[in-house]
């Protein structure tokens, strides 16, 4: 909600005491009696035809004593020493009267002339100082000389009544009326906005005093603002003297300075010399021998006076001795070492599984990371498969494998004779070099019982079928039919003896079987 300034009409912010524009008051009794003047037209009219205003008129009358300017009251304009006798002086109208209670109120002199009150008693007026100008509660500036010096009716000086020329002297009217064409200006919100208030004629220049709306951003204290920038100042000049006495090492602890690359020694004198004590430890490097690789605090850091400060320093990886030791151990010395490229070879041997039998370099040499480091283990001896080859090759394969081969004969109609079936130990058992292993070979039983039945046929002479006993002429047929067993067909004559003496008969084919048993005896001839 904004405040209209009743002197200009501009909007002025809620709360505000004076104009922002001409810097009139907005509050108390001045602002209200302006507020009220501007609202009644009967006045104005009256005014403008330079006519008082009745006595009868009770605004005007209010008006009058509630003491708006001569021009707000109706008063006529000055014509004149005689211009207040003419009948219109409203001289013989009666004045309301007030309501009970209410103070009676300061009439203007055209009232006070037609009341007949008497003398006016300056002492007794509302006055206010603005602007280094006495006014009166209306804001109009008043002259306490037109009363003090008003001439008795014996020619002496005396508190009368002022006369009908002061009374009438209405000369002001025109700089009270608002000119028809006046636009009052744009309202302006903006803070520290102040308006000169215009000259009085005749009357000293008032000072000058500055109209300004309360800015609710701007700090009502001054010496504050002061007081924080002198301590603003004051911090600044701190931190400054805090950064140039840190960065002269008097406080915060010593700069630990750039030794990598020097040798131990110099790195040592140049730490002490700071003031630190200094521990070297050694790191397995691809550097020169003997350097400083880096520190702990690193460079550049802080730390105090007296602290220890750790230097790497550079020393050569070296091959690790690790013929004798398991494979995992190999492998942990030369992680330590930190050898990046480790191969494991395997190599037969009668030591026990997973031992290192060599490495390559030779333990004790200078190597660098990138080096290539071959690990011999042990493995053991192991029986080859020389299953479905033939004899020969078989007893190459298993030579080569640092074994004496032994050949047996497997009886079997399964695979072709000569075929090794297996060997014993059979193929992939662990087995010392120079041990001895059979081979297995087939072999048809056919081959080896048929020249049996041969032989056994022909050497016997005689043989007993069916309760007859023959003499065998020829062998003519002999056949293995499995499970140990052979067929024959020979020519035999039955021979028989009588009265001592031997008796044959005619030779005829006769068929029969044998069984043998593994070890290629006869069991039985049938």
């Amino acid at each position: 909600m904004s405040m209209i300034c009743p002197n200009c009409r501009s909007e002025n912010k809620e709360g505000a005491k004076f104009c922002n524009e001409c810097g009139f008051p907005l509050t108390g009794r001045m602002a209200a009696v302006a507020a009220a003047s501007t609202s009644d037209d009967t006045l104005r009219s009256i005014a403008a035809e330079g006519g008082a205003a009745p006595v009868d008129d009770a605004a005007a009358v209010d008006k009058a004593a509630e003491g708006l300017p001569a021009c707000e009251a109706g008063a006529p304009e000055d014509d004149g020493p005689g211009a207040a006798e003419g009948p219109d002086a409203g001289a013989g109208e009666a004045v309301p009267a007030r309501p009970a209670g209410d103070p009676e109120p300061l009439a203007s002199p055209a009232v006070r002339t037609a009341q007949g009150s008497g003398p006016l008693d300056p002492a007794k007026l509302p006055v206010i100082g603005l602007a280094g100008v006495d006014v009166d509660e209306d804001g109009n500036e008043f002259d306490f000389g037109d009363i003090d010096d008003a001439p008795a009716a014996d020619g002496g000086q005396q508190a009368a009544v002022p006369s009908a020329a002061v009374t009438a002297d209405l000369s002001g009217l025109d700089e009270c009326l608002v000119d028809s064409g006046y636009a009052p200006p744009a309202a302006a919100w903006r803070s520290g906005d102040t308006m000169e208030m215009p000259r009085v004629e005749g009357k000293a220049a008032p000072k000058q005093k500055e109209f300004r709306a309360p800015d609710p951003r701007e700090k009502k204290h001054g010496r504050g603002r002061v007081v924080a920038i002198v301590i603003v100042l004051l911090l600044a000049a701190a931190a400054a003297a805090a950064g140039i006495t840190y960065q002269m090492e008097l406080w915060g602890g010593k700069v630990v300075p750039d030794v990598a690359g020097m040798t131990q020694a110099d790195a040592t004198y140049q730490l002490e010399g700071k003031g630190f004590t200094v521990r070297a430890t050694q790191v397995k490097s691809d550097e020169t021998e003997g350097l400083v690789l880096l520190t702990d605090p690193g460079s550049g850091g802080r730390a105090e006076e007296g602290s220890e400060v750790v230097i790497h320093v550079a020393v050569p990886r070296i091959v690790p001795d690790v013929v004798g030791k398991t494979r995992d151990e190999a492998a942990k010395l030369l992680e330590a070492e930190d050898f990046a490229r480790v191969t494991f070879a395997e190599e037969k041997s009668d030591t026990a599984e997973g031992t290192v039998l060599s490495v390559t370099p030779e333990a004790g040499e200078k190597a660098k990371a990138s080096t290539d480091i071959t690990v011999t283990v042990a493995v053991p001896f192991t029986v080859p498969d020389v299953a479905n080859q033939p004899l020969d090759a078989a007893k190459a394969a298993l030579e080569e494998a640092s074994y004496v081969p032994e050949v047996a004969y497997y009886y079997t109609e399964d695979v072709p004779e000569g075929t090794v079936v297996g060997t014993s130990p059979a193929a992939g058992e662990k087995l010392a070099s120079g041990s001895s292993v059979t081979v297995n070979v087939a072999m048809s039983r056919a081959s080896v019982l048929v020249p049996a039945a041969k032989d056994y046929l022909s050497s016997i002479g005689t043989i007993s079928l069916g309760g007859t006993t023959y003499e065998i002429v020829s062998v003519d047929d002999v056949k293995y039919t499995g499970y140990n067993q052979t067929s024959f067909t020979v020519t035999a004559a039955a021979v028989t003896t009588l009265d001592g003496e031997t008796v044959r008969g005619s030779a005829k084919q006769k068929s029969g079987t044998i069984v043998w048993d593994d070890s290629d005896n006869v069991v039985s001839v049938s």
